[in-house]
């Protein structure tokens, strides 16, 4: 094996050297060179000429059998191994970038790993059960990098929101390009390192050749690293999403009903939330077995008689309303039919309908959102049903790439499999408005809309519950899904669980300056008490209602998030580059909310600035930690940033 030679990149300068009679190269912000680990090669990030900001190792997976490494090129930022595999360094999308292109006619897997640094933390990637802020000390075993569900196998599926996309503390970006049929793994398989391997293996398709590229890009700090990268590979919003709904709340009727829903039940909820004084709320949205059999997207006759009367009454109550929607249908419908006739769902690798199954079908046909012949049928039969019944908009559930049908065939370029089906649903679901929620993203980044939170459970831990909420928050942000829908007030209810008045009012607190509130298990179901810190937490955001929207035109206009992690105000400043329980509205609202039980008081971080607590009015001078701060149940602190 070849140790003798040395490729490097770093910002800004072209250098040529010599390292025991082998030239040396130099271009750009990555540098290369042999080490002992079989046939992989060191690889530095660097900012500027000595400042490095990361540093792994290239090609782990090569066998020690293809021998020696030689130059393909005679800029010498080219390394070969024979006719096995070729990896290539070349100046990046945008100054300050570099970037790592493999190549192989016959591996069947290239990895790639950076160490996991003490002091350097990770952010982004894919959303997960466990969600933690900064991701690190979340390790994820080798898996394919798709959008999935989370709920099904919480160690090692994603949730629905997932990009090639991370962010290191100390200024570095990493973008893996969208066509790599990427699995990741982060502090498992190989230990203290994150590892990119692009690999031949379901749900991807076969590549020939087989590629992984991606692109480092460096900055001052944590906070220029990811301006630079979204702006560089990733579009910002064209537009907001409904502004009634990023202040007034949403009330959905599956936590507190589940499948149990019926016209009766729908309208005695919405006549509730008035009486019991949230009257000004956003909409009302009918979820879960509306439909008279799931995918036919008719109201059930004997659970919905008169759909459209039960719409336009709630509609005088100065709400709209809103129906639960998704991209299957069953077998037993009488639409199956049609679509399979049709071509309208997702075939297998015989060009045969695929059939799939989900949690609510087992024998279900899966519109092929990437068909467009397909998608304009079914969202023909979306808009018909709005003519007809007058809803106003619809959730959309589901869109993960875990529910198509084994040895799926989608339209498009095959590189980009399967991961297109969910970009192709959300532009799909997307031309309804900015009213719609979808549990999805991938690519999505321009559609003004709300995406969701999977759900949560009630509980207080990381591992899906309260504490999980603002991580996901911020991880939703960072990748650019700016207009976040937090799941329900208190979480699913799912099994035993049901969350405690504590629990539901601190998840109350939570969300006060997140980009939407959403109710279904109701306030009053506990007491009096429960019913006013709602309505408190609410008048507060109607009070702060300019500098939500300001937040949100800004993340339009630069595609900057809503909802801001602590350091965006100091980038510099290391403490804040781990706090998981406090988030910032814009610039200058800071939110620290309790999310541990039984606590009536919390430390408090505010970074460098001028602060005023909007709960006692005093003045504090940042950085500084605030100890021991009260926070009783009926109180949410928060701190205006005045200098």
């Amino acid at each position: 094996m070849h140790r003798a030679g040395i490729i490097a990149i770093l910002v800004g300068i072209l250098y040529l050297g010599a390292s025991n009679g082998k030239s040396v190269k130099s271009l750009g912000i990555l540098n290369i060179a042999p080490n002992n680990e079989e046939n992989a090669l060191d690889i530095q990030i660097s900012f500027g000429v000595d400042v490095i900001r990361a540093h792994g190792k290239l090609g782990l997976s090569l066998p020690a059998a293809v021998g020696e490494w030689t130059h393909c090129n005679d800029d010498q930022t080219c390394v070969q191994w024979g006719d096995f595999a070729t990896v290539e360094l070349k100046t990046g999308s945008a100054p300050g970038c570099g970037r790592v292109e493999w190549t192989s006619n016959f591996a069947r897997e290239i990895e790639d790993c950076y160490d996991i640094d003490e002091g350097v933390h990770w952010y982004g990637g894919g959303e997960t059960h466990t969600q933690t802020w900064p991701i690190e000390n979340n390790p994820r075993f080798e898996g394919p990098f798709v959008t999935s569900d989370f709920l099904q196998n919480p160690q090692n599926y994603y949730g629905g929101v997932v990009e090639n996309y991370w962010l290191l503390s100390n200024g570095a970006a990493l973008v893996v390009d969208p066509d790599t049929p990427l699995f990741f793994s982060l502090n498992t398989t190989r230990p203290d390192r994150v590892c990119l391997i692009a690999r031949d293996q379901a749900p991807f398709t076969k590549r020939e050749p087989l590629k992984l590229a991606y692109e480092w890009c460096t900055a001052e700090n944590v906070k220029a690293a990811h301006q630079l990268a979204m702006s560089t590979f990733f579009e910002k919003p064209t537009g907001i999403p409904d502004e009634t709904m990023l202040i007034r709340p949403l009330w959905s009727t599956w936590a507190e009903y589940k499948v149990n829903v019926n016209q009766t039940i729908v309208l005695d909820f919405a006549k509730r939330v008035v009486s019991e004084g949230f009257g000004n709320s956003s909409h009302i949205e009918i979820d879960d077995h509306w439909e008279s059999c799931y995918g036919q997207e008719a109201f059930s006759p004997e659970k919905f008689p008169d759909p459209k009367a039960m719409i336009d009454e709630i509609k005088a109550m100065d709400m709209r309303v809103t129906a639960w929607v998704h991209p299957f249908i069953n077998y037993n419908c009488p639409l199956f039919d049609e679509g399979m006739s049709n071509g309208y769902f997702v075939k297998d690798a015989k060009g045969k309908t695929g059939i799939s199954w989900w949690w609510q079908g087992t024998d279900s046909g899966v519109i092929d959102m990437t068909n467009p012949d397909a998608a304009a049928w079914w969202s023909a039969r979306l808009r018909n049903l709005q003519e007809t019944s007058g809803l106003d908009s619809f959730k959309f559930d589901a869109g993960e790439t875990f529910w198509l049908p084994a040895s799926h065939v989608l339209a498009g370029e095959s590189s980009m499999w399967p991961q297109v089906f969910t970009t192709k649903y959300v532009e799909t679901c997307a031309t309804f408005g900015g009213l719609i929620e979808t549990r999805v993203a991938h690519l999505n980044q321009k559609e003004p809309i709300f995406v969701r939170m999977l759900d949560k459970d009630s509980r207080w831990g990381y591992d899906n519950g309260l504490k999980s909420m603002i991580p996901t928050l911020l991880h939703f942000g960072i990748v650019g899904y700016p207009y976040v829908l937090p799941d329900m007030i208190g979480g699913n209810a799912y099994g035993d669980e049901m969350p405690s008045k504590e629990m539901y009012v601190r998840w109350m607190q939570l969300n006060i300056f997140m980009p939407a509130v959403q109710f279904s298990l109701v306030p009053w179901k506990y007491d009096s008490e429960t019913v006013q810190i709602c309505l408190d937490v609410l008048a507060q955001r109607e009070m702060y209602r300019d500098e939500i929207l300001a937040a949100a035109r800004q993340a339009e206009q630069d595609g900057s998030p809503i909802n801001r992690p602590i350091w965006w105000v100091d980038p510099t400043d290391e403490i804040t580059f781990t706090i998981d329980d406090a988030y910032m509205l814009g610039d200058n609202i800071l939110v620290a909310p309790v999310v541990e039980e039984g606590a009536v008081s919390r430390d408090i971080y505010l970074p460098r600035g001028t602060w005023r607590s909007a709960v006692d009015s005093v003045v504090h001078t940042g950085p500084t930690w605030l100890r021991n701060y009260p926070a009783p149940l009926n109180v949410a602190p928060f701190f205006i940033k005045i200098a």
